[in-house]
């Protein structure tokens, strides 16, 4: 006769034998405790037999099934027949990605972890960024300051600056990180002073009509009136255009002097003579 050993507190199924003869009585058969003679179930698979109230009966069984908790999509296993994944914090479910959660018995996309993915991205670039700035004008802050820098490294370090600013002006936006526009790297020195340094030249060629060649007559003296004062004019004026390209606004908000008042508009006006009219009255 087959009889099958069960666990004495859970009553799952341990082992199925032969069962021993009764030395005492050759026609019966020997059942030891926490064992029966009852048939097995026919049993699917997932499933395993308790011998519960003196009858089995079939619980889900997953061991050796791979399965994820749901708390964090980690692989997990159940050591234990007797419970189903969902009663432990486990499905058969694979978790699709990091973003998910487990809601309402689903791997769903959890919008506050896609949120947090989402910043912690755009955040991530915008310290690359930043950092690359910071080192474009690192240890020239002093320099700059103390007017030791040529007018093109002056350009940068200012469109560096300024770049720092728009990307921290990017991050204080309140639609960040949902709508993000980093602003673009400073454009070329060479691209970027093109035109003023083309209006500059302009200006430099017209004060030179003026002034070129006269130097050593101004110095002498020999320079008529008219003259001289064109030239004493027209050279402050170069002057106040080469200042105007070392300025902050450079290159792209130049702040050019006027020209110098004409000689004749300087002079006094001369008064008219009166009409034949005019002297009768």
């Amino acid at each position: 006769m087959l009889i099958h050993q069960y666990d004495a507190t859970t009553g799952q199924y341990i082992s199925s034998r032969l069962a021993d003869v009764d030395p005492k009585n050759i026609g019966r058969w020997l059942v030891p405790a926490f064992s029966t003679d009852a048939p097995l179930p026919t049993r699917a698979a997932l499933q395993w037999p308790f011998f519960v109230k003196n009858a089995w009966t079939l619980k889900p069984d997953y061991r050796g099934v791979l399965l994820y908790r749901t708390e964090n999509g980690e692989p997990a296993e159940l050591l234990m027949a007797g419970v189903t994944p969902e009663e432990v914090g486990l499905t058969l479910t694979p978790r699709p990605s990091s973003q998910h959660s487990w809601i309402d018995g689903k791997w769903e996309l959890d919008p506050a972890i896609v949120a947090a993915n989402v910043r912690a991205s755009a955040m991530a670039e915008f310290e690359t960024r930043m950092s690359r700035a910071r080192d474009m004008n690192a240890g020239k802050s002093d320099a700059y300051a103390s007017g030791m820098l040529s007018r093109e490294e002056s350009y940068y370090f200012r469109a560096w600056s300024k770049y720092q600013l728009d990307l921290v002006r990017v991050v204080q936006r309140p639609d960040f990180p949902a709508s993000v526009v980093w602003p673009a790297d400073p454009v070329d020195y060479e691209e970027a002073s093109a035109p003023a340094m083309a209006e500059y030249a302009t200006r430099i060629a017209k004060a030179a009509t003026f002034t070129d060649g006269k130097a050593d007559d101004f110095a002498a003296g020999k320079l008529s009136d008219e003259d001289a004062y064109n030239y004493r004019s027209w050279t402050d004026y170069a002057d106040l255009c080469t200042r105007a390209l070392d300025r902050e606004t450079f290159p792209f908000d130049v702040k050019w002097p006027d020209e110098p008042v004409k000689y004749a508009d300087m002079l006094p006006k001369v008064a008219q003579p009166l009409t034949s009219n005019a002297a009768s009255e």
